[in-house]
């Protein structure tokens, strides 16, 4: 992560626990524009849920989050719950980052072209010509184009998943998520996706990517994070994470 580009996100001491069970306990991490993160780790470990807590799906339990310079602060009720303290704060972060969900989660009642332009349309204000326009030049971008009037349900996984990722690009956010986006495709299509999020990478996108494709992890990273029990175990360029001085957790992480 280069510290001579500009900050996209500064997280800082992110907790979350869900009836009592701690799953995240107290996470940092930082990305730089055009950086590509991926984090890995075990099933429970902490990763999906932190992504969801940096768009605020999910809302911390503690810590700050800045996304290209805006920062939604937290407030804690009589009873220490959590929320946001300014709504609009929070709806200002959230048009600085676009998220790609493992099962696509398309809206069903909407055809491929107004799932794309919903965001731009309703949520930033853009003309509908405009954004329509811009649309059908994301399709073509993702490989979808002339599927614009197609429906969620006539369509594969892979190519569910790739108007989900031109949905996300619609509004130029500054941070895509990424939360396992192969994991609900069928090997054939997983190559598929990961070739377009390769491309994205070499625009320069800034991305955090939740991923079992260690290949995919180990190509394409700026830096690659390994979360165990809810923290940080280690991190690093690729070159160090998959080389011999990796941490003897993580070298176990990728045993077989």
């Amino acid at each position: 992560m280069t510290q001579t580009s500009p900050s996209v996100l500064s997280a800082r001491g992110i907790t979350k626990s869900f009836g009592g069970r701690a799953v995240l306990r107290g996470i940092d991490l930082d990305a730089q524009r055009g950086d590509v993160v991926t984090i890995l780790g075990g099933s429970g470990s902490g990763k999906s849920t932190f992504l969801r807590c940096l768009n605020l799906l999910e809302l911390p339990d503690a810590g700050t989050i800045e996304i290209a310079g805006t920062r939604a602060p937290l407030a804690h009720d009589r009873h220490g719950k959590a929320r946001i303290a300014n709504p609009k704060a929070l709806n200002a972060l959230r048009t600085k980052t676009a998220m790609v969900f493992q099962n696509f989660n398309l809206w069903s009642h909407m055809t491929v072209l107004d799932n794309v332009i919903a965001a731009p349309v309703h949520v930033h204000g853009v003309p509908r010509a405009q954004a329509v326009d811009r649309a059908h030049g994301l399709l073509e971008k993702v490989g979808m184009a002339g599927f614009a009037g197609h429906w969620p349900r006539q369509l594969s996984g892979g190519q569910q998943q790739r108007v989900a990722i031109a949905r996300a690009l619609a509004t130029d956010p500054d941070l895509m998520l990424f939360d396992e986006p192969t994991s609900a495709l069928d090997p054939e299509r997983v190559r598929e996706v990961l070739d377009l999020m390769r491309a994205l990478a070499g625009e320069g996108r800034t991305m955090l990517i939740v991923t079992h494709e260690m290949a995919f992890a180990r190509d394409v990273s700026s830096h690659v994070v390994h979360v165990r029990d809810g923290v940080i175990e280690s991190m690093g360029p690729p070159a160090l994470m998959f080389g011999p001085d990796a941490s003897p957790v993580f070298r176990a992480f990728l045993s077989p």
